[in-house]
């Protein structure tokens, strides 16, 4: 029975591969719920003593109504790792998720989930690529998985509420339970997730937010999506994290070209350097991927000026022109050629202009 299901998932749900063990060895959870009640499961170890003691201590019907009537007052669903809502690419990872609380609705086939992810402290130019990738992603019918956290997550998912007409614009993935709001700023994010697509959580109900829980969460994150995209990220992050989680699973994992003098920008860039990203520089670099095009893609260059030098900001708005050969810049600057080539370095690293063979420059 389903109530039984629902009760192993509460009391055993972060640890799902003992969880499907339990199930292997007695036959069904309600056979689990008998022997917990009885006493009669072995430990293997202290940490799987003191789970088997939360269950024969929970292991009474009147602790699953309580549950079960929590769940209906706070309007939460749980998708059981067999349900057909249980998103299919996350059935794929190592330690799926036994269990997925939901606040809003899961639907049955998420169509093209793309995470978009990255530092909470953004600069300009990260939140405005970002918001841009995010918004035309979501116009393409894309669902955005983020975090909900500060920074990055939050520009992403508000681009895809929006921007989208699909069913699911949006899915946040939390480390604290699915009804504890953090950061508590974005509370009306979150009410505004909950009520045009899926806020969820491993993590059982009440649970608050803990530094062990984002981890965790963020292999569902990477596991939940096809692709992931990294907009700004330092060496050291738990953006990395998430990206590392990506690779590991077999997703595709892109990542926008920040400025080398940015120490945010410097995982982004030291993944495309490694090969271990893709470098994007408009929404098409993406979607490609999938057989996929946008009638509205624009490169990122077109829309940021702001904080750029002054010789790049003259290069760039001669390459609007139409594009340049080295000499042709060197003539029309008159800037020294250590300064010419510095600048265009930069920005081609940046992913502001690109060199055609030849040394032509355009944008």
């Amino acid at each position: 029975m389903r109530r039984y299901n629902l009760w192993l998932a509460f009391t055993a749900g972060l640890r799902p591969m003992r969880h499907n063990e339990l199930i292997e060895e007695y036959g069904s959870a309600y056979d689990v719920f008998l022997a917990a009640a009885r006493g009669d499961i072995p430990s293997k170890t202290a940490a799987d003593g003191r789970m088997l003691a939360l269950m024969k201590a929970k292991a009474e019907e009147g602790y699953i109504d309580r549950c079960l009537e929590y769940l209906h007052n706070q309007n939460i669903s749980v998708v059981l790792f067999k349900d057909k809502n249980y998103p299919a690419l996350l059935r794929e990872i190592h330690s799926a998720p036994a269990a997925l609380f939901v606040k809003g609705r899961l639907p049955d086939k998420i169509r093209l989930p793309i995470a978009v992810i990255g530092s909470r402290r953004c600069s300009d130019y990260g939140r405005k690529a970002a918001e841009m990738i995010s918004g035309q992603l979501a116009e393409c019918g894309a669902c955005i998985v983020s975090g909900m956290a500060y920074g990055i997550d939050k520009v992403a998912a508000i681009a895809a509420l929006e921007r989208s007409k699909a069913e699911t614009p949006t899915i946040a993935v939390l480390g604290s339970g699915v009804d504890v709001v953090y950061p508590e700023e974005n509370r009306k994010l979150y009410d505004e997730i909950c009520e045009k697509g899926a806020v969820v959580s491993e993590f059982l109900p009440g649970t608050a937010p803990d530094s062990k829980h984002f981890p965790r969460r963020n292999r569902i994150i990477s596991g939940i999506s096809r692709g992931v995209v990294v907009a700004e990220a330092a060496i050291k992050s738990g953006t990395r994290i998430t990206a590392d989680f990506a690779l590991e699973q077999g997703r595709d994992v892109f990542a926008i070209p920040g400025r080398i003098t940015d120490p945010f920008c410097q995982g982004t860039n030291q993944m495309i350097q490694q090969g271990a990203a893709k470098p994007v520089f408009c929404v098409d670099d993406i979607l490609e991927e999938y057989g996929m095009r946008s009638d509205k893609a624009v490169r990122m260059t077109e829309i940021d000026e702001s904080g750029l030098s002054f010789e790049q900001t003259l290069i760039v708005r001669l390459l609007k022109a139409g594009e340049k050969t080295i000499d042709e810049l060197c003539e029309m600057t008159q800037f020294e050629p250590g300064k010419l080539n510095s600048a265009l370095t930069e920005m081609e690293i940046s992913g502001i202009i690109k060199q055609s063979p030849g040394r032509i420059y355009g944008i």
